[in-house]
């Protein structure tokens, strides 16, 4: 981890993150925010379904605050993203990455989505 960067919220867009994806260093765990029902309609796949009122009680099951949290919500509009980042914060993580473009980015770039509940792995 970088001291000057830490507690700091970036930002990413689509290409990128899944550029991001296949390269599991640093420990990274990829959270879309969305409503449970709209992350079986299709998300990212590695994706964890985690609306962010999930984060109220401390960071997910498997992570800590070493793990860099990027985060996902439906598209530019979605407050669920900022507020997942925060509580993120609140509860200690250091590293987050917001996805500002969210899935409705992801899809418009054409990039692969998986749907279902299929169980995504704690820290990729």
């Amino acid at each position: 981890m970088d001291m000057h960067f830490d507690g700091v919220i970036f930002q990413t867009h689509a290409a990128e993150l899944g550029r991001r994806l296949p390269r599991h260093h640093p420990p990274y765990a990829l959270l879309d925010v969305r409503p449970a029902a709209e992350y079986r309609a299709g998300h990212i796949a590695g994706a964890r379904s985690c609306p962010s009122e999930a984060l109220a009680d401390g960071l997910p099951a498997g992570t800590d605050a070493a793990t860099e949290f990027l985060v996902v919500g439906a598209g530019p509009t979605d407050p669920a993203v900022r507020a997942a980042s925060l509580a993120l914060g609140r509860h200690g993580a250091r590293r987050r990455v917001e996805m500002p473009g969210g899935m409705a980015e992801w899809r418009a770039m054409g990039l692969p989505v998986v749907s279902g509940a299929e169980a995504a792995p704690a820290v990729a």
